[in-house]
């Protein structure tokens, strides 16, 4: 399947003129098999001029005798038949004349150029010549009716499909070349933009590449347009997010310090009162501290130091963590695959992310279960995959549940503290290090959660 623009304008544009090429030949063949003097017409007055000032002289030298002598061998080496009329439309020959060349010579002379006939073969032509003597005369040439097909094709091979066509083909092919990558390079400048501004660099812009006032540079200019305007909207949600996580962190360390008083000074029966305000405001400072992060990894230009590591340790020590979290719904954590496994990255940014995924199993796997974490490496890839034996996710919401904020149930996701942040994180984290995360249902029941990273890495920008 041709899948670049650039070879399809290329082969459509040969392709046109190979056909026009070939449509003009084959015209040019059939007219010339139909009317082969009328394609020749040039030609067809200079043999007949030559042909007829040679019989008008033999006729006037010789006599009839000698211009029949003359046309005979004329006819017999190279097919043509010439017959000579005076003024008085009278065959200058002892030879039997077609009644067609009679009416062909007439209607030379009345016109005083030269005729072909209307109707029947189109293989004749008539012309009127002054002789040496002064004296008007018509000549008529029939020549013979078409040459063979095969030599025919004999002729425009050697003739117009010789070296001629190919110089002419290779000197299209550079043309339409030059035009198609003229007509693509900006769509092609433009696709590397679109690509570059999706991959999160909202700096893109291509409007000074593309120079001009076609369509195209317009629509390079529409594009700088949109992404200026994304990257305004973007950069004041994020601006938004780290003013207010900064804002909030000040009330929330005097709640503290007002609960500590309080504690010191509560009459009896607030003590569950205000251990809920301390959860709250303990939930409230984790949210903050999350969107902090996710801030962070969305605006920072600069990539963590990426440094190697023992993936494999790293994940046992979260699952280790986490096991003393799902103990309290008696659930377990379990860990399988590679014992030690290197690998290049930002570790504390990926041990967040996978603390992140973890955690997030143990809070929807059902009570008294097992979430695994498993680990594979091939040549160039480490495969995590972390399954709950929850009660999964609505297909059509897979996709959105690394998106900032995003609950497939809000009621449950507050009450088990979910922020919906936690997920976000663990996706900016994984695409930074070029690697993929994704979500899928298991069959039957639970959710599995792949992260992929691709191996000899180095930090993304």
């Amino acid at each position: 399947m041709m899948r670049s623009l650039f070879l399809k304008i290329f082969l459509y544009f040969l392709l046109i003129i190979v056909l026009v090429s070939m449509t003009v030949m084959a015209l040019t063949y059939f007219r010339d098999r139909q009317f082969p003097l009328l394609s020749h017409q040039n030609f067809a007055r200079q043999a007949v001029t030559e042909y007829g000032r040679k019989a008008i002289q033999t006729y006037e030298e010789r006599g009839i005798a000698g211009l029949d002598r003359l046309t005979l061998k004329l006819q017999q080496t190279v097919g043509i038949r010439l017959i000579l009329f005076d003024a008085q439309d009278n065959p200058l020959t002892h030879r039997p004349t077609p009644r067609r060349f009679r009416h062909l010579a007439q209607k030379a002379r009345h016109s005083g150029d030269v005729v072909f006939p209307m109707m029947g073969q189109h293989n004749s032509l008539a012309m009127t010549l002054t002789g040496p003597s002064g004296q008007i005369y018509v000549v008529t040439v029939n020549v013979p009716i078409r040459p063979s097909t095969q030599s025919a094709l004999q002729n425009l091979i050697h003739g117009f499909l010789g070296w001629e066509l190919l110089a002419l083909l290779t000197i299209t092919a550079l043309v339409c070349y030059f035009l198609s990558r003229t007509l693509t390079a900006p769509i092609t400048r433009l696709r590397r933009a679109t690509r570059s501004f999706a991959a999160g660099d909202l700096s893109t812009r291509i409007g000074d590449q593309i120079k001009g006032t076609t369509e195209l540079s317009e629509l390079a200019h529409d594009f700088d347009d949109m992404a200026e305007k994304i990257e305004n909207l973007v950069g004041s949600r994020q601006r938004l997010l780290r003013d207010i996580s900064h804002e909030l962190r000040s009330p929330l360390t005097r709640l503290g310090i007002a609960l500590e008083l309080a504690r010191q000074n509560q009459p009896d029966g607030c003590e569950n009162a205000l251990n809920r305000i301390e959860l709250e405001a303990e939930r409230m400072n984790t949210m903050i501290g999350q969107l902090l992060g996710l801030t962070r990894l969305e605006t920072d230009a600069e990539a963590p130091p990426f440094q190697e590591f023992d993936i494999s340790q790293l994940l046992a020590q979260l699952v280790d963590d986490a096991n003393f979290e799902a103990g309290r719904r008696q659930c377990r954590v379990v860990f399988s695959g590679a014992t030690e496994l290197n690998y290049v990255g930002a570790a504390e940014l990926l041990a967040q992310a996978f603390e992140n995924v973890i955690r997030n199993a143990v809070k929807y796997t059902a009570e008294k279960t097992a979430v695994s974490v498993s680990l594979a490496a091939t040549t160039d890839t480490v495969t995590i995959e972390v399954t709950d034996q929850g009660d999964g996710v609505p297909e059509e919401f897979l996709d959105k549940l690394f998106e900032p904020f995003y609950r497939v149930a809000d009621a449950r996701d507050r009450q088990s503290g979910g922020t919906g942040i936690g997920l976000a994180i663990a996706e900016r984290a994984v695409k930074l290090h070029g690697g993929t995360i994704s979500a899928h249902n298991r069959p039957g029941n639970g959710l599995m959660v792949r992260i992929e990273l691709p191996l000899g890495n180095t930090p993304l920008t």
